[in-house]
């Protein structure tokens, strides 16, 4: 079912979830059949949304050697086995909303599908699966100070998360949080071409607005960073998973001239290969401990946050 986060552009373009359909199973299934190739995309915001859809989907998937990538809310992973139902049918990598480590921003926001969710056995069950995670996360809700930039970067390594998409937070019209910074008097520019969430256009509660900017273009340096790159690939229990995660992170982001080259060119169906033998299903290894780690300071990882 739709989720209405405060923030979201789309609870707003959908009018609240009101426009929201699912495509029927057989159609769906026959539009997969049609498409070259083994890899594809799923542009659904919530791939696991639908318990009943998604098992006839995955089932009907299973025999198509199919490589797939997809989004999904943190407690629908936790979930009975419909993750498992989409690793089998070919899932290798997920979207997935962490959003934030700080239970206020997440009630505040109106993110309860987090709340009290143990991200750690997220990121566990996901990778037990061989299935990469990409991990969204928003810069500048109100509850973030100055360290929130240093504790997600950390966190995120420390998980093993492959690729990360880290946003400033943006009241897009439509939504609740941009009626709520209206009637607060915190919107600095009605200038849409910068509602990108790249950019500040409203005054944060804790941080400066520069301060925020800043944080943000470090926290995407310094994530896809060699060196974190390789530290977070070490998280993962066999050389191959290892390898894996190395690989595709580094071509997310280091190379990313060289994709944009190939799509302008329109020659990306000649390393499509190359991507799906990234893809390739790594399973059975378990997450390597890591003794000398200082105590994790996020409590939102706890199963007992959100509890009331």
């Amino acid at each position: 079912m739709p989720q209405h986060c405060d923030f979201c552009y789309k609870d707003a373009f959908f009018q609240g979830g009101r426009s929201f359909y699912t495509q029927r199973v057989e159609e769906a299934l026959a539009e997969i059949d049609r498409l070259p190739g083994r890899h594809l995309y799923f542009l659904d915001d919530h791939l696991l949304g639908d318990r009943r859809f998604g098992e006839a989907l995955f089932s009907g998937m299973k025999g198509m050697r199919r490589l797939f990538q997809g989004a999904a809310t943190v407690d629908s992973i936790l979930r009975a086995d419909l993750i498992e139902r989409a690793a089998d049918a070919g899932l290798r990598s997920i979207f997935v909303g962490f959003e934030t480590l700080t239970p206020d921003n997440l009630r505040r926001s109106n993110k309860r599908q987090n709340l009290g969710r143990d991200y750690k056995a997220v990121c566990d069950r996901l990778h037990s699966l061989g299935i990469m995670i990409n991990g969204s996360f928003v810069f500048g809700m109100d509850d973030d100070g100055d360290d929130v930039f240093k504790r997600t970067v950390d966190w995120a390594v420390e998980r093993g998360i492959t690729t990360a998409t880290f946003h400033i937070m943006t009241p897009y019209p439509g939504t609740q949080l941009y009626a709520r910074m209206m009637r607060e008097g915190r919107i600095t520019t009605h200038d849409w071409n910068v509602y990108d969430t790249r950019h500040v256009v409203y005054q944060p509660a804790r941080l400066r607005p520069d301060a925020l900017k800043i944080g943000y273009d470090w926290a995407y340096r310094e994530f896809y960073r060699w060196s974190s790159i390789a530290q977070a690939s070490l998280h993962h229990g066999t050389i191959k998973h290892q390898l894996k995660h190395f690989f595709y992170a580094s071509g997310w982001k280091k190379f990313e001239p060289v994709w944009d080259m190939l799509i302008r060119a329109r020659k990306l169906a000649q390393v499509t290969p190359l991507l799906e033998a990234v893809l390739s299903r790594v399973t059975g290894g378990q997450t390597k401990a890591h003794s000398t780690v200082a105590p994790n300071p996020f409590p939102i990882i706890s199963s007992e946050i959100g509890r009331s």
